[in-house]
């Protein structure tokens, strides 16, 4: 079997990438238009392949604020079926959150999409519960709140934390329990 290649998105694969999200979550084209109309950034992504197919990928959107420190946030981490297991949602995440660091974040959270995914991302990305889903807190760019009203209220599956990784150095106690209201669930 090839080997995985981790690298960063390019705007050819915009495609691929859309097909990727509707097999793994099984969004239909509004949602996904508006998050490539709204926050899609090259730059903002990765992506594993192998064999010359994206097989993993993942985005991590700046702009948001919490009390003065950059936040940057992990979103739509995703590998297709046949090549979970093998590593690369893991190296997707560790360049998602090595390149916001090199960019300026000081945090990057996420919301994992089920209770379960909690201990993957402690455990292969070094997250721990930080900001509460939902409420004041967190300042938002306009475009965060548009792709916000196109996925509606948040789901009661998901759990009411958000993980969270500080950059070395910082010590994110004081934003314990703030409100992340964009989370896109």
């Amino acid at each position: 079997m090839s080997e995985l290649i981790i690298r960063p998105a390019r705007e050819e694969d915009s495609p691929a990438l859309r097909g990727l999200w509707a097999e793994v979550f099984g969004d239909g084209e509004e949602l996904i238009g508006a998050f490539f109309r709204l926050l899609w950034r090259p730059e903002d992504c990765a992506a594993a392949e192998c064999g010359g197919q994206l097989v993993s990928m993942g985005f991590c959107l700046p702009g948001a604020a919490a009390l003065g420190l950059r936040c940057s946030y992990i979103y739509a981490m995703a590998t297709s079926a046949p090549f979970r297991g093998r590593g690369a949602a893991r190296e997707v995440g560790r360049r998602l959150i090595s390149r916001a660091f090199a960019s300026g974040a000081d945090v990057v959270a996420t919301l994992p999409a089920e209770p379960s995914l909690c201990r993957w991302y402690d455990e292969k990305l070094g997250m721990s519960p930080l900001f509460k889903k939902g409420g004041p807190g967190v300042e938002f760019p306009p475009a965060w709140l548009d792709f916000a009203a196109v996925c509606g209220p948040h789901s009661d599956g998901t759990p009411d934390m958000l993980w969270a990784v500080a950059r070395p150095g910082l010590d994110p106690e004081g934003l314990r329990g703030l409100g992340w209201e964009c989370t896109f669930d």
